[in-house]
């Protein structure tokens, strides 16, 4: 009878520097080890683990490609410890992303699936914090009308001052990974609007998306979690029409490439 590869992947057993590398990540992770931290050198680990040098080594090498190690070598060198950071898994994320051929379109069906439950979130919560943060990106926004590069670059800060909001941390993580994109994206949507757009229609589409902000924003200080969450969903679905169209099949790459 055939092996199933997923039982074969249960059961395998960890070698020696896995198991020793598991161990330290672990302190890492639960801050025993923080960073900057220094690990004690070879010889200490080797008996403290029961392991010999190779083993040690081998592990190093398995956390130095985590990025949870830097090995610094000479007399005075040393395993220095690294906290995990998000700017790797975002970056990491985005490549994947774009070695996957995502669209633009793509983006904003994900952004239309969790940012309405997120403003949802911020509503039932209501902090004072976040209000205040949110209100600032819509003064922001409001100064910045008629110049392309700082209004996207509001309108991005304010989306993503929701998802800060929330305390939602996977799907700032996500956010995070596209930020660069949105922003460029839209940068480049807004040019495009200044150039072939009477400048009265300009304006009057951004203090309608600058109303909508504000709409959000009095359910939020209202408590209202379920007409934030409906209004945010509309709004996504409308505005995403705006911001897609000409790149519905444009990929994430291309557009890096510009």
């Amino acid at each position: 009878m055939a092996t199933d590869r997923a039982d074969v992947d249960r059961v395998r057993v960890l070698k020696a520097p896995e198991m020793l590398a598991a161990k330290v990540r672990e302190q890492i992770l639960s801050g025993e080890l923080k960073d900057g931290d220094k690990l004690p050198a070879e010889a200490i680990l080797v008996e403290r683990f029961a392991v010999s040098r190779p083993t040690v080594r081998e592990a190093y090498r398995i956390l130095e490609s985590e990025n949870l190690l830097t090995i610094n070598r000479g007399a005075r060198g040393g395993a220095v410890v690294h906290a995990p950071d998000s700017r790797l898994v975002s970056r990491y994320l985005l490549m994947v992303l774009q070695a996957e051929n995502a669209t633009i379109a793509e983006i904003y069906q994900a952004r239309s699936a969790f940012e309405p439950a997120l403003a949802r979130l911020v509503a039932e919560q209501r902090k004072p914090d976040a209000i205040k943060s949110l209100r600032a990106c819509i003064g922001i926004a409001r100064e910045a009308v008629g110049d392309p590069d700082a209004f996207s670059r509001a309108v991005t800060d304010f989306h993503r001052t929701m998802v800060v909001a929330s305390g939602n941390r996977p799907l700032l993580h996500l956010f995070d990974a596209l930020y660069h994109i949105i922003l460029q994206h839209q940068a480049a949507v807004v040019s495009r609007s200044h150039r072939e757009a009477a400048k009265s229609t300009v304006m009057r589409d951004s203090a309608r998306g600058i109303r909508s902000y504000e709409t959000l924003l009095a359910h939020i200080e209202n408590g209202a979690a379920a007409e934030a969450e409906s209004h945010w969903h509309a709004h996504m679905e409308t505005a995403g029409r705006v911001w897609i169209e000409g790149y519905e099949q444009t990929t994430l790459l291309e557009l890096e490439r510009g």
